[in-house]
């Protein structure tokens, strides 16, 4: 009898600590779930925000004059040096714009915030990199005497590619 007893104390035991295993996890993948809704919400309150509606004025100017500097120089000639340097500059003004512009809304959040958006973020200056490579040699080919068309054409082409794949994929989280 009392191993009987013994014995049933033990499943009974062994069962609650089954489900106390079970309900932690779950309690754990409530919490991420949790996270996720969380971010997604301030996602949405993020792209509403006027920095953010800014910095993507910004981004549509820097799109614009590279596609600009782009056509310009399609057919492997560039016939007005000045208006191209002059687009350039309006590329590099607005990518300064919008680095000051995300910085001081990263300087603004919270050590935990900041954790949370860390893959987005790395993401982000990846292809920040990208378009900054491409800015630096647009820049270097115009700084030239005779700059060559198609040098600037071809890191013109590559910026307004990357800015359009980075569209899309703005395009894609939206949905």
């Amino acid at each position: 009898m009392k191993k009987q007893i013994l014995l049933n104390w033990m499943v009974v035991i062994a069962v609650l600590l089954c489900v106390g295993g079970i309900a932690a996890q779950d309690g754990k993948k409530m919490d991420k779930d949790k996270m996720k809704k969380d971010m997604m919400m301030d996602m949405a309150a993020m792209k509403k925000s006027p920095p953010h509606m800014i910095m993507m004025a910004y981004r549509q100017n820097v799109s614009a004059f590279a596609a600009a500097l782009r056509d310009m120089t399609a057919g492997g000639k560039l016939e007005d040096i000045e208006l191209a340097r002059n687009a350039f500059a309006e590329i590099k003004r607005s990518m300064e714009n919008m680095d000051d512009i995300h910085k001081a809304q990263m300087s603004k959040m919270s050590a935990e915030k900041l954790e949370m958006m860390k893959p987005m973020m790395e993401k982000m200056q990846a292809e920040n990199a990208l378009m900054k490579e491409h800015i630096l040699a647009l820049e270097k080919a115009l700084q030239a005497a005779a700059p060559v068309a198609t040098d600037v054409n071809a890191h013109a082409a590559a910026l307004v590619l990357q800015l359009e794949k980075m569209e899309k994929s703005d395009k894609k989280m939206k949905m």
